[in-house]
């Protein structure tokens, strides 16, 4: 499917659902990635619809050109009739769920995986709004996760955002997963923990 420029996939399950999870990718990432695609079967198991999306090619490294691509695809959902909206994001796609969340938006649930706090020295990225600042504003349910051998992002990024989060919160810690959980062990610990999570908050 497209939406305007943007290419993704809309995944819903057999039935009716009311509710969609809008995955948004890394850096240079991709909705293909496989926790992307499994995280999507699993919750399709669980009764909720899921889309993901690639950013437009001149969006990847503007924090402001993402934040129009989200809006878009969160527009594009509403627009389908689904009344209860979630957000899912993996580093910087994390880091753009969560300020999205705290700044602009109203999602029932957030998810967030090896997400950086902030982005100095992040391949010349700009630090336009302060997540920090903004995370305690965010109402939504929040779920962090993150690996204990994550190589680009450490873990006490998540700690800090879960330091500075309200309630009610969660932070995952997946023993041995990298930054892009890229072991089949670790990956899944984290695609069905966050499936059933997003399941009790969003599901109707």
């Amino acid at each position: 499917m497209k939406v305007g420029k943007l290419e993704g996939i809309l995944c819903a399950p057999e039935g009716s659902s009311e509710a969609c999870v809008i995955f948004c990718h890394g850096l240079f990432g991709s909705m293909h990635s496989p926790k992307y695609v499994e995280l999507a079967k699993e919750l399709g198991r669980r009764g909720l619809s899921s889309l993901r999306f690639n950013h437009r090619e001149e969006a990847q490294t503007s924090l402001a050109l993402r934040r129009e691509d989200l809006e878009k695809m969160v527009e594009f959902v509403e627009s389908q009739g689904y009344r209860r909206v979630g957000l899912m994001g993996s580093s910087l796609g994390g880091y753009l769920v969560l300020l999205f969340s705290s700044l602009w938006g109203n999602p029932q649930a957030v998810t967030a995986w090896a997400t950086p706090c902030r982005l100095e020295g992040l391949r010349g990225l700009e630090e336009e709004w302060g997540l920090l600042e903004s995370l305690e504003r965010m109402k939504a349910p929040l779920l962090l996760v993150h690996g204990s051998e994550d190589e680009l992002v450490p873990p006490w990024h998540s700690l800090e955002l879960f330091r500075r989060a309200r309630s009610p919160k969660l932070l995952l810690l997946v023993e041995g997963a990298d930054h892009r959980f890229s072991g089949e062990k670790g990956r899944r610990v984290a695609v069905e923990f966050t499936a059933e999570w997003l399941r009790k908050r969003l599901a109707s």
